[in-house]
């Protein structure tokens, strides 16, 4: 009995040594990895939400990025002919930056309408060292070069410096039925209410002509180079004749101080010696400018609408509190 005993001790001894020795052995064979291991450290774990956000963040600002190049695309040649042979040509001024704050929508969206008017009664004048085989100034009249080439360079010189244009390129000679000459002003009048009608932003408003006098009378040299005069004219028959004259004034008197002698000077006219209305009664910010004459070159013409462009975006300026961007 005593030996039974002693015999079943040794039996749950050996038993429980081995428990306890595969205990110890256990860990030489499995690679445990701690719990605090497994879980990354805080600045390891992502915030998911974040991640996302920017993820949405990336996506509009490649969105706008496109849109961006679109937009600088589309003006590398922004002028676009209309059916009604309208030129409307717009730009996004550009002193307004895409990451202006919300308060500034509203004069953004007041800036990309347009601005100024362009247009042209007499849109044939043209000049004679232009023109192949025509020698007299009844002769320097031409469909396709011509004063509507110096309305163009101004849009674009305006446009560079942010502003918005719509010239009217229109040939009344080709689209009117019994083309008058002496009713000129009657079919460029139909084109600038129907222009003002349709843009009640424009502020100002340029009639671009040629004069008919000789180079020597039309021409002045500043630094060397040719400029193309230019002046005014104010018809006295509108009631806000004065207006009008007082527009002239600022232009020629800032002309002038860039250029002495560039204007040379502001007719006001009634019917005992032209038109006498000019269309001005439409539109108190209302010029008509005689720039050069018949003999004049296009690249004189082109020196003389670098300062005027200057001068008129000096003035709008100044109408609208603004500072030259």
């Amino acid at each position: 009995m005593a030996r039974k005993t002693r015999m079943g001790k040794l039996v749950v001894f050996t038993f429980l040594s081995s428990f306890i020795i595969s205990l110890k052995v256990i860990p030489m064979y499995i690679d445990l990895t701690p719990l605090e291991e497994i879980l990354p450290q805080r600045s390891q774990v992502k915030d998911i939400s974040t991640d996302q956000s920017a993820g949405a963040e990336s996506k509009e600002i490649t969105r706008i990025s496109k849109n961006t190049q679109n937009s600088e695309d589309k003006l590398t040649n922004p002028s676009t002919k209309t059916e009604n042979n309208h030129e409307h040509v717009n730009k996004q001024p550009n002193n307004v930056s895409v990451t202006k704050n919300i308060t500034h929508q509203k004069s953004v969206s007041r800036s990309t309408q347009p601005q100024i008017l362009i247009y042209h009664t007499h849109n044939r004048e043209s000049w004679l060292p232009e023109l192949q085989g025509k020698a007299s100034a009844d002769e320097a009249f031409d469909s396709n070069t011509n004063v509507t080439l110096l309305g163009k360079d101004l849009t674009n010189k305006l446009l560079a410096k942010g502003m918005n244009v719509i010239q009217s390129t229109i040939d009344y000679p080709s689209i009117v039925k019994n083309f008058d000459y002496a009713k000129s002003y009657s079919y460029s009048k139909a084109t600038l209410s129907q222009e003002l009608s349709n843009h009640k932003s424009i502020d100002y408003v340029f009639d671009i002509h040629r004069d008919s006098q000789p180079k020597d009378q039309t021409t002045i040299v500043f630094d060397k180079l040719n400029y193309a005069q230019l002046y005014f004219v104010v018809g006295k028959e509108n009631p806000n004749w004065k207006e009008t004259m007082k527009f002239a004034t600022r232009l020629q008197n800032k002309l002038n101080k860039k250029i002495p002698g560039l204007s040379k000077g502001i007719y006001s006219k009634d019917h005992s010696s032209g038109n006498g209305k000019y269309n001005q009664s439409l539109a108190e910010s209302s010029a008509l400018i005689e720039i050069g004459g018949v003999e004049n070159l296009l690249e004189e013409n082109y020196r003389t609408i670098s300062i005027l462009a200057d001068v008129i975006h000096q003035i709008w300026h100044e109408d609208h509190g603004s500072t030259l961007s």
